[in-house]
């Protein structure tokens, strides 16, 4: 298992794969996933007009993330969402709901885990004409916003409401990366 954090951000990301990559793939990604935590980070940490929960006394945030295979993912997916097959991302928050909570949250505050499959990311990847990598920092933050308590699948709002902070996290990751 690797950590991964970027200079600036204030998440600890476990990140362990179960798939064979190479080691230009593993610095690529490594490198895009940075981006990525940086942005969510800004999110969940820091309270702006645009977006973003402010999470009170938090100082810190940790997660988890597999890439994993698609036989892992539709076992996961099966398991815990009744639903027999393979999807792209998965996540398991430990807490239900960040946005309204109200109860003290420790400085160091665990996420939970996500689970992303390389097989799923790749050929959705070819779908939107985006790198494999682009396709995982989307995926990571669709999980990220789980984790955090948004559920696209409540409501058609919720669904809108999760797409724009979605869209807006992967934006700013891309521009990080000066891909936009």
């Amino acid at each position: 298992m690797d950590i991964i954090s970027s200079k600036t951000s204030q998440i600890k990301l476990n990140f362990k794969t179960s798939v064979r990559l190479s080691s230009a793939a593993i610095r690529r990604l490594k490198t895009s996933l940075k981006a990525s935590l940086d942005e969510c980070e800004a999110f969940a940490l820091k309270k702006s007009k645009q977006h973003g929960l402010g999470l009170k006394k938090v100082e810190s945030l940790e997660l988890s993330l597999t890439l994993c295979g698609e036989s892992k993912i539709k076992s996961l997916n099966k398991s815990f969402r009744q639903k027999n097959y393979a999807t792209d991302v998965l996540s398991f928050p430990v807490h239900d709901d960040l946005r309204e909570n109200t109860m003290p949250l420790p400085p160091e505050l665990e996420l939970g885990d996500i689970f992303i499959c390389h097989q799923v990311a790749q050929r959705q990847a070819k779908e939107y004409k985006v790198t494999w990598e682009q396709e995982i920092m989307h995926l990571f933050a669709h999980g990220f916003l789980h984790l955090l308590g948004f559920d696209h699948e409540i409501s058609t709002a919720e669904e809108k409401i999760m797409q724009k902070y979605e869209t807006l996290i992967v934006k700013k990751s891309y521009q990080r990366l000066g891909l936009e």
